[in-house]
């Protein structure tokens, strides 16, 4: 059986970005991890969760003010790491 760390680390994305989903989508850490799990190996998925990302970001600011920070810095670091030009 997977546990969620396992889940967590098979979709792709990190603890920071996927809570910030699980929020954007209202659902449970676990299920956002396996749709981004799927979602990142699409075509539009990195846009997608980029997406989603810049606009949970920018409700923190007003309604999750306790996760800004750290939802910022999971979008900065998705933008890093899933950049085009920095994918391999």
């Amino acid at each position: 059986m997977l546990s969620l760390v396992d889940c967590i680390a098979f979709s792709g994305l990190t603890r920071e970005q996927l809570d910030a989903v699980a929020c954007h989508e209202h659902l449970p850490l676990v299920i956002v991890a396996e749709w981004a799990e799927n979602t990142m190996e699409t075509e539009e998925g990195c846009a997608l969760v980029e997406a989603i990302l810049v606009e949970e970001v920018s409700a923190a600011g007003t309604h999750h003010r306790d996760h800004a920070i750290e939802w910022a810095a999971g979008l900065e670091e998705f933008r890093r790491d899933h950049h085009p030009d920095t994918r391999h």
